[in-house]
């Protein structure tokens, strides 16, 4: 019995010892394991041999579950030590190289691996993600970043469509009390897309007053004060307290344009007049420059004084010629070091055009930027967190450019201009030609997306396709990540908290108003804005400017960035006075919180949760029993997310009508709500 017992255990360790055996050696084929830290070092050079210091080099896994990072030194070296046994990507980048990665299997020696770097080249990549049908965008839509990162596409508030562009998937929205078409879109400080002016016919002379609010919340419409003027093709412009100015547009019978304007106070609903501009106007492209002023660009350029409440006549642009008294021939952004940009040309008369002049606040004048290697009028135009500027489509103004064109002279060309260097990019060609009437956004994924616009200008398109950019800044090697973020509500002159991985030092954290497009002009806020910030491993204590001017309210995506590389987005918002968009009932640092309408419901209810911190989620509906009888997971990023459900199981069965739980869970939290379900 003793020999027994003492077997016993002698034999168990030689299996473990055996079975351990084994698992170390597997292990170590498959994923970086604790068995002896080697060191990887090399040099970063150009392609002629020069050192390159200050490169990005990272070190990762193949499933990037760890990132090392490190930069370079004065003569491009670099070192990693203590590197675990494994399989490992190693990538180097410097802002305006390419980018360079290799797969190395490092073991016990250590290993050494240079990188050479070209200049950066890449030309970023089209993908078709989805379409719009059965709905045929042209002439009259619009197209909206929402809240919760969908986007909400109409051409007249009667068929809208919703599109998530992380799916490819639509919803359908219902139809508004009326119909409004060629209005212009913003977002309201409590996340509901307004949408102002328009026709309600069809003809492109009539014009309404009508102003109406749509939910993503609660998926429905409400109708508010109606505007003092009719406006079709109305200007619109962002004030930095968030009340919003309407100017200029068509009035019936004949779409006579006005230069009348008139303030909306979301805070108190309604509308006042204010000053008029010097011409009356369309569609005129308008910003809120960082002094607090107004630019309107068409036509002429004037600056609206907030507190006086009038226009005066600023600076001529340098090309005067310019298609008035037609349509605008370009788009207007502020970029981040506080000029205004306008982008597009109609070249007439003109022997040289340039699509890019400058209007610099400072000095009240414009100067003309450089041109790109084929001149456009109307392209579609969006900022981006690297504060360059995404050009594409447009009207061929050349006629010595051999470039694909439509029946209507439209292209199909993508660019990038840098607005400090003053240079031109040419990127990947969309696959359709598209004119003015594509709408175009910056999603919080970092792409651009795009759908209509691909027929004449006022013709139906001859596809629905969405299509999504990826810039060359997606294809620099690992993206940080945010991870968590202390409030997706920020406020003017405070704080918040940023948890940031797979870098050890952020460059900069960005925030890049959401679009609200419309032909060539944009209702969003017109901000790229670098954040000051203090970091402490992977946690940043971030400031928002105190000034409303260079903060306006109004939504953001916000990104976290190493050089020129962005993390994903996170939507938020800058609000007035001290609302939030944190549940009321969310505890300190707890990370979910669940709405559930109408409640109780007949048919088709929305489930809306509320995450704190990005990752996965289960989403459960329980009967009285206990029993699951619908289940979904998903993946989202911080924020309000939702659920349309039917009512069904998830194996399509109707539901008896009773009293349900719904139950929704990540790693950390779970919270749970009852509903009724009524015959």
């Amino acid at each position: 019995m003793h020999r027994r017992g003492t077997l016993m255990p002698m034999l168990t360790s030689c299996r473990e010892s055996a079975l351990k055996a084994v698992l170390s050696s597997a292990l170590l084929a498959m994923t970086p394991a604790i068995v002896m830290g080697a060191a990887v070092r090399g040099v970063v050079r150009t392609t002629g041999g020069a050192s390159l210091p200050n490169a990005r080099v990272t070190l990762a896994p193949l499933d990037t579950s760890q990132v090392l990072e490190n930069r370079t030194a004065a003569d491009g070296s670099y070192e990693f030590t203590g590197v675990f046994a494994g399989t490992w990507r190693a990538g180097a980048s410097l802002t305006g190289r390419a980018y360079a990665e290799t797969v190395r299997v490092i073991g016990s020696p250590d290993i050494l691996q240079d990188f050479s770097l070209g200049p950066d080249t890449h030309p970023g990549r089209w993908t078709t993600i989805g379409d719009t049908n059965p709905e045929n965008l042209y002439a009259t839509d619009s197209g909206s970043l929402l809240p919760d990162g969908r986007i909400l596409y109409c051409h007249d508030t009667i068929d809208p469509i919703i599109f998530n562009p992380g799916t490819g998937t639509k919803a359908f929205p219902p139809a508004s009390p009326s119909m409004q078409g060629c209005h212009i879109t913003t977002l309201l400080a409590d996340g509901r897309l307004v949408f102002i002016g328009g026709q309600d016919t069809g003809d492109f002379r009539d014009a309404v007053r009508t102003v109406k609010t749509y939910d993503y919340l609660t998926n429905s419409w409400t109708v508010l004060p109606s505007l003092i003027e009719e406006r079709w093709y109305s200007g619109l412009v962002r004030l930095a307290d968030g009340r919003l100015m309407a100017m200029g547009g068509g009035q019936r019978p004949s779409a006579q344009r006005t230069p009348t304007c008139e303030i909306f106070d979301p805070g108190n609903p309604g509308w006042t007049a204010t000053g008029s501009m010097s011409n009356p106007s369309d569609y005129p492209p308008s910003v809120l420059l960082m002094n607090g002023k107004v630019l309107r660009s068409w036509w002429p350029p004037q600056l609206y004084d907030v507190t006086g409440e009038s226009w005066t006549t600023t600076g001529p642009m340098v090309q005067t010629n310019r298609f008035w008294p037609g349509h605008s021939d370009h788009s207007l952004v502020v970029v981040p070091d506080g000029r205004a940009c306008a982008v597009g040309i109609y070249r007439g008369s003109l022997t040289n055009p340039s699509m890019i002049e400058l209007y610099d606040p400072a000095t009240e004048t414009w100067s003309l930027g450089a041109n790109a290697a084929v001149t456009r009028s109307q392209p579609e135009v969006v900022m981006l967190p690297t504060g360059h500027v995404f050009v594409a489509g447009g009207k061929l103004e050349d006629d010595n450019h051999n470039v694909s064109t439509n029946a209507w002279g439209q292209t199909k060309l993508t660019d990038l201009y840098d607005p400090i260097s003053n240079t031109w990019r040419r990127c990947a060609d969309m696959a359709w030609h598209r004119e003015y009437h594509a709408v175009t956004v910056l999603v919080p994924d970092g792409r651009v997306v795009t759908t209509a616009g691909t027929g004449g200008p006022a013709q139906p398109g001859i596809s629905n396709d969405v299509e999504a950019f990826e810039p060359p800044y997606l294809f620099r090697g690992i993206r940080p990540r945010i991870d968590g973020l202390s409030t997706t509500t920020l406020k003017n002159g405070v704080a918040f908290q940023l948890d940031v991985s797979r870098t050890d030092s952020v460059t900069s954290v960005v925030l890049v108003g959401t679009n609200a497009v419309t032909h060539w002009v944009d209702g969003g806020v017109p901000r790229v804005l670098s954040l000051p910030f203090q970091q402490a491993g992977g946690t940043l204590q971030v400031a928002v400017p105190s000034d409303q001017n260079l903060a306006p309210v109004g939504y953001y995506i916000m990104f976290a960035m190493v050089d020129d590389i962005p993390s994903s987005g996170v939507i938020v918002r800058i609000v007035p006075g001290g609302s939030t968009d944190v549940p009321a009932d969310l505890a300190p640092h707890a990370s979910l919180a669940i709405r559930v309408q109408p409640n109780p419901s007949r048919s088709q209810m929305e489930i809306a949760w509320y995450q704190a911190r990005e990752g996965g989620v289960r989403l459960s509906i329980f009967d009285l029993n206990g029993r699951a009888v619908f289940t979904t997971s998903r993946q989202e990023g911080i924020g309000w997310h939702r659920v349309e459900w039917s009512g069904s199981t998830s194996a399509g069965n109707r539901l008896p009508p009773g009293l349900y739980l719904v139950e929704v869970k990540n790693a950390s939290a779970r919270r749970a709500a009852k509903f009724a379900r009524i015959p």
